[in-house]
């Protein structure tokens, strides 16, 4: 055992997550359910980095105390180890599904694991069956402890497995390279298992967040930072990227009519907020592997894997209905309407001309509202 390597590692790992959480405060202004999620593993690790330099800086001491401080710290780690794995789960779910309701719905069974880990960590400190320590205080881990290594391993394999359901499903890019935490995490797991006395779990850990982040700050660039939703340039990539695979996708484009009577009227902080709201309804219209997009101004453009037109007109339901309710729950002043136009990307079709399809179905349909309206003026 080597304290001091293991001290200077773990005091990097703590001074990464200091300047990681300083840097993320751009990103944490979103208050999205998954950069709260970020946050909390940067702390999480920040505590397992500094706990796990103190468990060796005590191991086979004996002064008063030190077995106290032995068995804190070393519970404690096993607790961070494994909430750790879990908090990653959920935060590869937010980060590609972007719904708190899933949550709910399966990982409340995914979190039993981690309970019942975490609450086998008690009667450990009378049985030692887990770890122990000796007549000289020096730490010893028992079969058992392997189960909390082997969780570390089964949470990232089931991460691995959302994401590639996700992007089986999604039109979406792979924006989000989970293997730059996940590659570091297997590796200073493994060795640390391997090899009792070297210490890289958690700056490997640490590592692995810096990674994350750099690849936020790449999507963050993607972001219309008005509506929450993706902006033109990250569409021209979903779009250049199914053009390039054959990708079959089909798109509806959303305009909002009479939206400058709205901000004649209000003013252009209550136009802001209809465009918010038409993210919203949108947001929670449609299915989750579409994407949504801001394309310009008040118009948006919805991006989903669709082999017919069928599967599209189900969303333009979907969004109606939203819409319905947002406008008969009286939670604004005005009244939103949409004027909607759909297309699938063929073969032999460009982005232009795909674009282009949606966008002169979508003004057919404004001009006939545009014509009612001039009319009853009249």
């Amino acid at each position: 055992m080597n304290l001091q390597a293991i001290t200077v590692a773990n005091s990097i790992g703590v001074i990464m997550m200091i300047v990681l959480q300083i840097s993320s405060y751009l990103v944490r202004q979103r208050r999205l359910p998954s950069d709260r999620i970020f946050t909390v593993m940067i702390i999480v690790t920040s505590a397992g980095c500094a706990t796990e330099t103190i468990s060796f800086m005590v191991d086979g001491r004996t002064f008063q105390g030190a077995h106290t401080i032995s068995v804190i710290t070393c519970t404690l780690l096993y607790a961070l180890n494994v909430t750790l794995s879990f908090l990653w789960c959920i935060y590869v779910d937010l980060r590609l599904y972007k719904q708190e309701s899933r949550l709910k719905k399966y990982y409340k069974w995914l979190a039993v694991p981690t309970l019942i880990l975490i609450a086998s960590l008690i009667p450990n400190i009378r049985f030692g069956y887990l770890f122990s320590f000796d007549a000289g205080n020096v730490y010893s881990r028992q079969p058992l402890s392997y189960i909390y290594y082997l969780s570390v391993f089964v949470y990232i394999g089931f991460s691995v497995c959302v994401r590639y359901r996700y992007y089986k499903e999604s039109p979406q890019s792979r924006f989000f390279p989970i293997w730059m935490f996940i590659m570091p995490l297997i590796v200073g797991t493994t060795a640390q298992l391997l090899f009792y006395g070297i210490s890289l779990a958690w700056i490997s850990a640490a590592v692995g967040l810096v990674g994350v982040h750099m690849a936020l700050q790449n999507e963050l660039s993607y972001i219309d930072p008005l509506t929450k939703l993706y902006n033109r340039n990250y569409l021209d990539h979903v779009l250049s990227e199914a053009c390039h695979k054959g990708t079959k996708i089909g798109g509806v484009m959303i305009d909002i009519d009479f939206f400058k009577d709205i901000n004649d009227m209000y003013g252009h902080s209550v136009g802001d907020r209809a465009l918010i709201n038409t993210a919203n309804i949108i947001r929670e219209a449609i299915p989750s592997k579409s994407i949504a997009v801001r394309f310009a101004g008040d118009e948006f453009v919805i991006i989903s894997k669709a082999d017919n037109e069928f599967e599209l007109i189900n969303i333009e339901r979907s969004i109606r209905n939203q819409l319905k309710r947002f406008n008969n729950s009286g939670k604004a002043d005005y009244h939103l309407s949409f004027s909607m136009g759909m297309s699938i990307l063929g073969e032999n079709d460009t982005a232009d001309s795909f674009m282009n399809d949606m966008d002169e179905k979508m003004y057919s349909e404004k001009h006939h509202k545009h014509c009612r309206s001039a009319v009853s003026t009249a």
